[in-house]
């Protein structure tokens, strides 16, 4: 579906939707990227069937289509998606990291 996105694997539980879900082994956190209609929602999970609702925006981010003033400077819905999972796997990667140091981890 997206170039940068082959680590992971996709589901599509509807038709209107696709899922992708990248967590490494060894790892307790990963990455979820919702592919919706009008949106995509990226998400920093700690398991692939984790939810967030109305997480803080640490760990979710909902992308939205490039606007007017976006698409002229060139900026595609991927490039934001792709953005915004860079952001997400470092939240990961941090956390995954604060498990492997804490005392209970």
């Amino acid at each position: 579906m997206l170039k940068g996105l082959t680590q992971g694997k996709w589901t599509r539980p509807t038709d209107k939707s696709a899922v992708y879900t990248e967590i490494a082994p060894g790892s307790k956190w990963g990455i979820r990227v919702t592919l919706i209609e009008h949106y995509a929602k990226v998400e920093a999970v700690d398991s692939p069937n984790a939810a967030l609702y109305e997480a803080p925006e640490r760990y979710c981010t909902i992308v939205k289509p490039p606007g007017f003033l976006e698409r002229l400077r060139g900026i595609t819905f991927e490039d934001k998606i792709m953005a915004a999972v860079a952001a997400k796997r470092k939240v990961a990667e941090e956390e995954n990291r604060h498990l492997t140091t804490s005392p209970q981890g």
